[in-house]
């Protein structure tokens, strides 16, 4: 009796090992192969393994004149925006955005490498590639390195176009894929500072937080309840961007917890994107208001702390 007990307890654990190897084999964990999917930016050995890239160059004139980058577009963030004060942080609708991309020679399956200035900008590369993610380009980065690196970076992304690549076969986009929407508007700003459900980071420089009014805000000071956090901490001596554990010790400092939503803004959108975009890369629930103080500080019965 003891042994068909034992016999019977045997072929009921085999049984059980049998049923979840059969749901694990048919419905097997799919992985995939874009190795930095939810990254906004790329290093130079990440751009090195893309099949094929479509360049764009935000940066200074002077810079694109000193060192180019043979086939990139050039393209600025105001012309992805409208131009129209106190809403020049605001995007244009999203059919002229898609039409002047579309007059680059660039479609939504493309990947799209943004190169900028880095520390010696503003976060436009930032700002661009928070556009693009806004109207439908999923696979719009910014490089966060060196202009001579990036050429061998392109080299190496050129030698790759000639075998089959299966992060090209991942690019094809569906037209039935919704978008993550990361744009906070000035009424979501005015319920946040009644209920709180939000962290507000201010990403300007600390004269502008405390009052300073450089670049043509209406009025001067920063949101009730915003923590300075100055964007350009986020770069190293070498003008890289910080790695996760560096950022989170930053944002641990000033009390911002990865618990709870975070809505960034700065003059016009352009810095608090860049924020937005290595926040979101690091694992944070980041939403960028792009009307920033410029609108914000055009309304005079909304309140401002020095």
């Amino acid at each position: 009796m003891k042994i068909q007990k034992t016999y019977g307890i045997y072929l009921f654990s085999i049984a059980l090992f049998w049923a979840f190897w059969l749901q694990i084999t048919a419905n097997p964990v799919k992985q995939s192969p874009i190795p930095w999917e939810g990254r906004w930016f790329l290093s130079p050995e990440e751009t090195g393994q893309l099949p094929a890239i479509k360049l764009i160059d935000t940066r200074s004139i002077i810079a694109r004149t000193t060192s180019q980058v043979p086939g990139a577009k050039v393209l600025g963030w105001e012309e992805l925006s409208q131009s129209e004060a106190p809403f020049r942080g605001k995007l244009r609708p999203e059919a002229q955005i898609q039409k002047i991309i579309s007059n680059l020679g660039i479609s939504r399956n493309d990947f799209i490498l943004v190169l900028g200035d880095g520390k010696n900008g503003w976060g436009e590369e930032g700002r661009i590639v928070w556009s693009l993610r806004e109207v439908g380009y999923p696979h719009s980065y910014w490089y966060d390195g060196s202009v001579p690196s990036l050429r061998e970076a392109i080299e190496k992304s050129k030698r790759n176009q000639k075998t089959p690549n299966p992060i090209q076969k991942s690019s094809n986009i569906s037209n039935a894929v919704v978008f993550k929407k990361t744009d906070i508007n000035l009424e979501e700003i005015k319920q946040q500072l009644k209920f709180g459900r939000y962290q507000i980071l201010d990403t300007r420089e600390p004269r502008e937080f405390s009052g300073a009014t450089p670049y043509g805000e209406s009025r001067g000071g920063h949101i009730p309840s915003a923590k300075l956090f100055y964007y350009q901490t986020l770069f190293d001596e070498e003008g890289r961007i910080k790695s996760k554990e560096e950022v989170d010790k930053i944002l641990i400092q000033i009390g911002v917890t990865p618990k709870k939503p975070i809505i960034a803004y700065c003059t016009g959108g352009v810095r608090s994107a860049f924020v937005v975009g290595i926040l979101r890369s690091y694992g944070y629930n980041a939403y960028n208001y792009s009307g920033s103080m410029w609108e914000w500080s055009s309304y005079t019965d909304l309140p401002l702390e020095k």
